[in-house]
């Protein structure tokens, strides 16, 4: 009996431990949901992903924004280049304007330019036909009149282009105190200070010689009929002036022309061309270059 009650006490006891057992089992399970973090962090995967896909999409949208905002620009820059094709037009036209007027010295004669005041020759210290500026150009000494002791004045000798300070017979060429200009387009060759400059036209139908300060020898070259005289061309070109006040020239080289009384403009015509030579004086009423200008004369070629 003992045995017996010991046995029942005992078979409820085992089952209550695995009830126990049974019952802790399921708690612990049931623990186990609220503490699962798992889940939420897919969540937040989840919420990334779509925060992923809406930057995307954000960007998509800017990006093709950004596209067109290229397209504005793009299209922008077509009437630009228009506009500055459209200024070429008139630029070939301006070009054209400028090339008539460069053709009217070939064309139309220069007015003889007006002395300002009345001239007065340049000192010329020792009397020799330089001019103390001269002298300078010429290399020759202002207190005597022949520098090379030759027998010939330094001012005869510059008229028939030679050397002044050279004992010897030598040319200005020869000695290089001047240079030689040739214009092979117009057709004629001429003498010039080394120490002066030159200008042109484009076209070359007028020429400079600059002394560096305001006076200067220009050739202008223009068309005439080769059938009229030189005195008949002078008239029709300039009836405002007499005529009379010109004179008859003739060169070094056997080149006949006219002259005007104040010796500054001469005029020599050769078949269709008529080639003026004039001394301008500039701001100065003063003659320096006299004897300069004669032997720029003497040494006209024409070709």
């Amino acid at each position: 009996m003992e045995e017996a009650t010991q046995q029942k006490n005992q078979e409820p006891v085992k089952p209550e431990e695995k009830k126990v057992r049974f019952n802790v089992m399921p708690q612990e399970f049931r623990a186990i949901s609220p503490k699962a973090k798992i889940p939420k962090k897919f969540i937040f995967a989840a919420a990334g992903a779509g925060i992923l896909v809406i930057a995307i999409i954000i960007g998509v949208v800017v990006f093709n924004s950004g596209k067109e905002n290229k397209i504005i620009v793009e299209t922008s820059t077509e009437p630009t280049e228009t506009v500055v094709e459209k200024p070429q037009e008139p630029t070939a036209s301006t070009s054209t304007g400028l090339f008539t007027p460069a053709e009217e010295p070939v064309q139309v004669s220069p007015t003889p330019e007006e002395p300002i005041g009345t001239l007065v020759q340049g000192n010329d210290s020792d009397a020799d036909g330089l001019s103390d500026k001269e002298e300078a150009i010429f290399q020759t000494d202002t207190t005597r009149p022949d520098t090379d002791s030759d027998g010939f004045l330094d001012g005869n000798e510059v008229f028939n282009l030679y050397n002044p300070a050279a004992v010897a017979p030598v040319g200005l060429l020869e000695s290089g105190i001047a240079k030689l200009y040739r214009n092979a387009t117009e057709g004629y060759s001429i003498f010039y200070p080394s120490l002066w400059s030159t200008s042109s036209t484009s076209n070359t139908s007028m020429v400079s010689f600059l002394s560096g300060e305001s006076e200067s020898i220009n050739i202008t070259v223009v068309e005439a009929p080769e059938a009229i005289t030189l005195r008949s061309w002078y008239i029709s070109e300039y009836p405002d002036k007499d005529i009379n006040n010109l004179q008859s020239y003739t060169n070094k080289q056997g080149y006949r022309g006219l002259q005007d009384t104040d010796r500054l403009n001469t005029y020599i015509k050769e078949g269709n061309k008529v080639f003026i030579i004039n001394y301008s004086l500039g701001v100065t009423n003063k003659i320096w270059y006299r004897r300069l200008y004669d032997m720029m004369l003497n040494s006209l070629k024409l070709e």
